[in-house]
């Protein structure tokens, strides 16, 4: 029994261009996740500073170790999803761009133009007359 199979269509990408695309992509989340965690890693202080310090011979004080996990983890993910849709954009625009090159690609012949009478209803377009001079001395209208 035969089985009608459908085609693809001609202007989906190949799956190899896909899986370079998604490896791209997570490329790139990786790489961003890995600023936005180098962006909050340098600001976040994971000591006391040197006031801290010195405060602590101060008797019943002591110094606040801020944690920055929290804040290491959102700078990760933030960039890694920034990095990722930017990516993603720019993956999408290169594929449909290659899609139109492939669909219109640059050595074809254009169709030659359609007669003047075809156009829409079958008619011509109107034709402009060119403006005339006004008579010397005179400033021309505004339009």
């Amino acid at each position: 029994m035969p089985t009608d199979v459908p085609e693809s269509h001609p202007n989906l990408p190949r799956r190899g261009l896909l899986a370079l695309m998604f490896a791209a992509i997570v490329l790139c989340g990786v790489l961003g996740g890995a600023i936005g965690y180098g962006l909050v890693d340098t600001s976040c202080p994971s000591s006391p500073t040197v006031a801290e310090r010195l405060l602590e011979q101060v008797p019943d004080f002591q110094a606040h170790e801020p944690s920055c996990d929290l804040k290491l983890a959102i700078g990760a993910v933030t960039g890694t999803v920034l990095a990722a849709i930017g990516a993603g954009v720019v993956a999408m625009l290169m594929l449909r761009a290659q899609a139109e090159w492939r669909t219109h690609p640059a050595g074809r012949q254009l169709a030659p133009p359609a007669p003047s009478g075809s156009g829409a209803g079958g008619r011509a377009p109107p034709i402009m007359k060119p403006p005339t001079k006004p008579p010397s001395g005179e400033t021309p209208p505004r339009t």
